[in-house]
C-alpha cells in the first residue's frame, strides 16, 4: 500500500476521535524503524508492515499511549524505556531539566539530588549534560530497575536509592529537583484514560490538594539541602500560590510557564 495513502487514512480516523494525528506518524516511523521526517520518501509498505501498523493503531485507539506501546519515550534528545511501571515523560519536565542545568553551571555546584526519579529521565538528562556527582531516589522498586536501565542505555554514572523521599536519604546536596506526584486525589479519576489506566498511581497520586510531597520535601530541606542551594520542582498548574506560601521561608528565584502558558516550574534558594 502507497505510504501516502495509508498515512491520510489513519489520520483521518485519528482525527474523528479526537487523537492527535502525530501519533500515526510516531508509529508508522516506530515499525519501519525510520525517522519521522524521512517518512516521506518512502513509497510503499508491505503487507507484513502494514499489518503491524494497524494492530499500533488500533491500541492507540483502544487508549494506549503510543510509549507504552512501543514501551519507548523520547525525552530531551534521549531515548528511555518506560512501562507501566512508571510515569510517561512529559515535554513540559524538560523546562525542569533545562532549568537546573543552567543553575548548575552557573554555581559550580558538585552535587544534585532527583526525587521521585521514576524513569530516571530528569536525572539522567540533567547527568548527560553536567559535570556533578547525581543521587536518584524513589520508593518503588520496579521503577528504579527502569532507571538504572535507562541509565546504564545513556551511558551516565548515576547512584539510585530506593527510598521513600528522604527516608533513606542521608546527605545533603547542592540542588534538588523534583517531579513529584501532584494531582489531588479526589481529581485523578478525571484525568485521560491514557494516563489513568497506563501511568502508575503512585505517580499520580499527591494527597489532598495534591501538596502531600511538597510538604515532605519542605520539611526536609534544612537537613538535606545545603545553605545557597537550589530546589527546582514541577508543579501542577494551578499549585503556585500554595506552593509559594508553603516555601515561604525561601528565596523564589522564578516561576516557568510551559508551552501553553502555565505555570509548571518553580525555582527556590536556601
Amino acid at each position: 500500500m502507497k505510504l501516502i495513502d495509508l498515512r491520510k487514512e489513519l489520520k483521518d480516523v485519528f482525527h474523528q476521535q479526537d487523537i492527535d494525528i502525530v501519533d500515526v506518524d510516531f508509529i508508522i516511523s516506530e515499525v519501519l524503524n525510520t525517522s519521522r521526517t524521512e517518512l516521506i520518501l518512502i513509497d510503499e509498505v508491505d503487507k507484513d508492515a502494514e499489518k503491524e501498523i494497524r494492530q499500533c493503531i488500533q491500541k492507540r485507539l483502544d487508549g494506549i499511549p503510543v510509549d507504552k506501546i512501543f514501551q519507548k519515550a523520547y525525552f530531551y534528545g534521549y531515548e528511555f524505556k518506560v512501562d507501566e511501571n512508571v510515569l510517561s515523560p512529559r515535554p513540559e519536565s524538560e523546562l525542569l531539566v533545562e532549568n537546573a542545568i543552567k543553575y548548575i553551571k552557573e554555581n559550580q555546584y558538585n552535587t544534585a539530588l532527583d526525587l521521585c526519579t521514576g524513569s530516571g529521565c530528569l536525572a539522567i538528562a540533567i547527568k548527560k549534560n553536567c559535570n556533578i556527582d547525581m543521587t536518584a531516589s524513589d520508593v518503588s522498586n520496579k521503577a528504579l530497575q527502569i532507571a538504572k536501565y535507562n541509565a546504564k542505555q545513556n551511558d551516565v554514572d548515576i547512584r539510585f536509592v530506593r527510598s521513600d523521599m528522604f527516608d533513606k536519604i542521608d546527605e545533603s546536596y547542592d540542588i534538588i529537583v523534583s517531579n513529584p506526584p501532584y494531582i489531588d486525589t479526589d481529581e485523578i479519576d478525571d484525568l485521560s484514560r491514557e494516563v489513568v489506566e497506563h501511568d502508575p498511581y503512585i505517580a499520580l497520586d499527591g494527597g489532598e490538594m495534591g501538596l502531600k510531597y511538597y510538604n515532605i520535601i519542605h520539611e526536609n530541606l534544612r537537613k538535606h539541602l545545603n545553605d545557597g542551594g537550589i530546589l527546582i520542582v514541577e508543579i501542577g498548574e494551578d499549585q503556585r500560590e500554595m506552593i509559594q506560601s508553603l516555601y515561604n521561608d525561601l528565596n523564589l528565584l522564578e516561576v516557568i510557564q510551559d508551552y501553553a502558558g502555565n505555570d509548571r516550574v518553580m525555582v527556590f534558594r536556601k
